[in-house]
């Protein structure tokens, strides 16, 4: 009875000891390790950015001290709007089989939050990864649109002047009575054709039923050509960050206006705005305007 006791007790420490010792053969996290740089220029934690703006990202990766598996592939998806986009799918040379070191720039343009997850891949097909989100702010100015502003001719019920500050159109008695309100003057002639002009303009001063020269303020008005298109124009929010205004080259008007082109403009006030061609009307000296004006 004592041997059987014996006995039994031996084939109990043996198999006490047999998976005593697989437990300890385990590895219970056979992963990688992967963690972003920290300190001074690196971006490791939530942020907020500008549109347009970079950040500087930074990764540590080492194989797993345990399995000592090869890293094998490092990746970088960002995921916005749901929709998720792998900026980084690089295979790792033998050089980077233990550790994996590297810098990246990354720029974001669109508005909105953004999540980046940084993965690094081992041979056994173990992985690990860090995240963080980066929420990409609009910049700008706030402008406010004003759409299908309507210029007639001198003698039409529809004024030729307008005011981008008071969204207001008028005649020549209202101009007269609002000359400090007046930025631009539309008018049709036979060598500018159709033109935007500011009221200091030599061009429409030369205009007689226009009674510029009673006028004792007369704003100048500047304009630049652009290359924006009607859709870049109307694809323009409530915010807006204005190019900058040359001066120096600057004219008192944009003549030989055609539809859909798009004029670039800054009032003696130092607003600055844009103004896009809707509809030239064949009809004398008529036409319609879709402007943006800086607030």
């Amino acid at each position: 009875m004592k041997k059987i006791n014996l006995l039994f007790f031996m084939m109990a420490l043996g198999a006490a000891t047999f998976f005593s010792s697989c437990q300890k053969d385990e590895i219970l996290n056979p992963e990688p390790s992967i963690n972003f740089k920290g300190g001074a220029g690196y971006t490791s934690t939530d942020v907020t950015i500008n549109a347009g703006e970079s950040i500087k990202v930074g990764i540590n990766a080492v194989q797993n001290s345990e399995t000592k598996s090869d890293l094998t592939t490092f990746t970088i998806v960002i995921t916005q709007n749901n929709i998720p986009q792998t900026l980084i799918n690089e295979t790792l040379t033998k050089d980077q089989k233990m550790t994996y070191v590297q810098d990246f720039n990354i720029t974001f343009e669109t508005v909105g939050t953004a999540n980046l997850a940084a993965r690094i891949t081992d041979k056994d097909g173990k992985y690990n990864e860090v995240m963080f989100t980066v929420t990409i702010k609009e910049v700008g100015v706030t402008v406010k649109k004003k759409s299908n502003v309507e210029f007639g001719s001198f003698n039409d019920a529809i004024g030729s002047f307008y005011g981008t500050a008071n969204e207001t159109i008028y005649t020549i008695s209202g101009g007269a009575n609002n000359q400090d309100k007046v930025d631009v003057i539309f008018f049709k002639g036979a060598t500018n054709g159709n033109t935007m002009a500011a009221p200091d303009d030599v061009d429409v001063n030369s205009i007689t039923d226009f009674n510029l020269n009673t006028w004792t303020t007369k704003n100048k008005t500047r304009f630049q050509a652009t290359n924006m298109t009607a859709a870049e124009f109307d694809a323009i929010g409530t915010l807006h960050s204005f190019p900058a205004f040359n001066d120096a080259t600057a004219l008192t008007k944009a003549n030989q206006l055609a539809n859909g082109k798009v004029i670039y403009f800054k009032t003696q006030a130092g607003k600055h705005g844009y103004f896009k061609v809707v509809d030239l009307y064949t009809k004398g000296d008529k036409a319609k305007f879709d402007f943006i004006v800086e607030q």
